[in-house]
């Protein structure tokens, strides 16, 4: 089977592996398709390397097909379309794991854009922390996450959603599917636009998604007394944080980040929303390439990255038959 993998030169490459054998309590999926993430960008431009604990397979957002399923497994069948509730497996042909790990992906939603749909676990714990209903929300970075952030916010009730990035693109994303408003973070002073907009008050919700310390920066200076600011990006490095500002502002700070075990059903909520049409994810994605032309998509991240939000991954061939 084939298999993404960063090979010594710090390039995508595709690799053969041995297909996994599948436990009694497993199930093996054939992958159809991943997307590209911050992780996987981080490996390739050396930001991040494999010895800091990063391994060297690439792509998330797993979804494929239930080829075979173990003695035990009655959750799901073969020729069943599925999404993986893990970010730590990589995009490889073939992919053997609990069966408690895939949940079902409706018919109506492509595999590459159900790749998309496993952050929504993580957007909707962060939302469902910061109670948003009738709150001004300010979203940092308007990429999947922030878009997705945006739409679920919109559901929950924020009464005003303000977004910002680095690129025009993606803000006219951001306000086709949910935000008020939109700022460019290339060209306008952010915090003075959100003070503008909210009238000198600020946010009483500030939500990271770009996991720069700029963005975090941004995001509690403009908030208002008794805000709260949700961590959906990971930063790279430590921080620091004035504690005498915050407890002047009685200011609070939430990780967005859920618990493995509660991934599962975060997603199946999140996969409910795309079902009904009340959280879109086919204006997240941009370019889709076959897996040959890996290196290809990376470079298009890399370089232009005004152009592309979502960037996902297919097989090369169609499904093949299944394994016994």
């Amino acid at each position: 089977m084939q298999a993404l993998i960063l090979n010594a030169a710090g390039e995508p490459d595709v690799y053969d592996e041995v297909v996994p054998d599948c436990g009694e309590d497993e199930v093996l999926v054939q992958i159809r398709a991943c997307v590209l993430t911050r992780r996987d960008m981080d490996l390739y431009t050396g930001v991040q390397s494999q010895q800091n604990g990063l391994s060297g397979r690439l792509g998330q957002g797993l979804t494929g097909i239930v080829e075979y399923r173990g003695s035990k497994v009655t959750s799901v069948t073969p020729g069943d379309r599925v999404l993986v509730c893990r970010t730590d497996a990589g995009f490889a042909e073939y992919l053997s794991l609990p069966a408690h790990q895939v949940v079902a992906l409706p018919d109506g939603i492509s595999y590459e854009e159900g790749a998309i749909a496993l952050r929504l676990s993580s957007v909707i714990y962060g939302i469902d922390q910061a109670q948003v209903e009738d709150k001004t929300v300010f979203i940092s970075g308007a990429g999947s996450t922030g878009l997705l952030c945006a739409q679920v916010a919109r559901l929950s009730g924020a009464s005003n959603i303000i977004i910002s990035d680095l690129h025009a693109l993606r803000l006219r994303r951001a306000i086709d599917l949910a935000a008020d408003t939109g700022i460019n973070a290339s060209t306008e002073d952010v915090n003075r636009r959100i003070l503008d907009e909210t009238g000198g008050q600020g946010v009483e919700v500030s939500i990271e998604c770009t996991s720069e310390e700029v963005s975090f920066r941004q995001c509690e200076a403009c908030l208002r007394p008794h805000g709260m600011l949700v961590m959906l990006g990971t930063m790279r490095g430590p921080l620091t944080i004035d504690m005498h500002d915050w407890a002047d502002r009685s200011l609070r700070l939430t990780m967005g980040r859920e618990q493995t075990k509660d991934t599962r059903l975060l997603v199946e909520r999140g996969l409910k929303l795309v079902e009904i049409g009340a959280v879109r994810l086919r204006p997240l994605l941009t370019h889709v390439f076959p897996l040959h032309r890996a290196r290809e998509a990376f470079d298009l991240i890399h370089k232009d990255p005004n152009r592309t939000v979502k960037v996902a991954l297919t097989q090369d061939s169609d499904p093949r038959t299944p394994h016994k």
